[in-house]
């Protein structure tokens, strides 16, 4: 995968194990911004661990500053269902600090998954959305519009545990 590197000092990469503190401390404030509660720090940095480890279970992605700040992070797991022939990518994650919003940084993001995508033979991406009670709603809605996103219905949940 080649790097995303842009005029305000950002680039995109997939994220290694020296990662797994930044990611941890994104997702919180990811999950905090949503009015979800983290989970326990140790379960969290396993998490992002695994998937670090083990491509075949998708990718993870972070957006980094000049100074190596992670700046967004974006997860992804790669899924198979009988309705979509071949794997197909789900965008579990993504987030860009609130200051580094409005510099492309999102739309960077989802160009090295799309990237990533074809690489590792994944011909479709989707992503659910947050609940409507997000207050950000409609933006994240137009922000993947403008980046190639159709909808196509509602997902909904079983919680197992």
């Amino acid at each position: 995968m080649n790097e995303l590197a842009t005029a305000i000092q950002w680039r995109v990469r997939e994220a290694v194990a020296n990662d797994i503190d930044g990611v941890g401390i994104a997702v919180e404030e990811l999950l905090l911004e949503l009015g979800g509660k983290p989970p326990f720090a140790v379960a969290l940095r396993d998490t992002i661990g695994e998937l670090i480890d083990d491509p075949q279970l998708g990718a993870l992605l972070v957006a980094e500053s000049a100074d190596g700040a992670i700046v967004g992070f974006l997860g992804a797991s790669w899924q198979t269902a009988v309705r979509i022939p071949g794997r197909y990518g789900l965008i579990q994650e993504l987030w860009v600090r609130p200051d580094w919003r409005s510099r492309d940084v999102g739309a960077g993001l989802l160009a090295a998954l799309s990237e990533l995508a074809v690489e590792r033979g994944v011909a479709r991406i989707e992503v659910g959305l947050p609940s409507e009670r997000f207050a950000e709603l409609g933006a994240t809605e137009a922000f993947y519009a403008r980046n190639g996103f159709e909808p196509i219905g509602m997902r909904m949940r079983l919680l197992l545990r």
